[in-house]
């Protein structure tokens, strides 16, 4: 979210995404504020909330969503407490979805070993594989900043 502010400062603001890549849009020379927002249960109401507070949902997907600010925008995390209760939600959920992908890893490894033999499935197994490997090393660095946020905390 800090490369999006900087890219604001410079007049390129935040679109949409574009698969694994984001789109920005020239504009004025703005430093807005983005925060990375982690709401399953975002309605509209806590839309009106963030809107009355100077936050606009530049991006709303169904398990996170991406806030812009105006300079003047009031700060979402000011205590420590909300803040770690945002990492733990995050490490929670990315832990679920990795122990899925192991599961289903798992299960494809097992039918094409000893039931079904195929490229398409042993592809399948490696991809499940390798998404969850990558969740767990985001889930190593959502882990350290959640121990700094503790210990700036005590």
């Amino acid at each position: 979210m800090r490369k999006l502010e900087r890219y604001s400062a410079k007049g390129w603001h935040f679109k949409k995404f574009l698969g694994f890549f984001i789109l920005l849009e020239k504009g004025e020379k703005i430093n807005y504020k983005y925060e990375l927002v982690y709401d399953k249960k975002f309605d509209s109401e806590r839309e009106d909330f963030y809107k009355f507070n100077g936050w606009k949902v530049v991006r709303n997907s169904f398990f996170w969503q991406i806030l812009r600010g105006e300079p003047s925008a009031t700060t979402l995390y000011t205590d420590n407490l909300s803040e770690e209760y945002m990492w733990l939600y995050r490490i929670r959920f990315n832990v679920k979805i990795m122990l899925g992908c192991f599961l289903i890893a798992l299960v494809t490894h097992i039918i094409n070993k000893f039931i079904m033999p195929s490229e398409v499935i042993d592809f399948i197994t490696g991809m499940s594989f390798s998404f969850a490997l990558g969740l767990g090393a985001v889930n190593i660095a959502f882990f350290i900043k959640y121990l700094f946020l503790k210990r700036r905390k005590d």
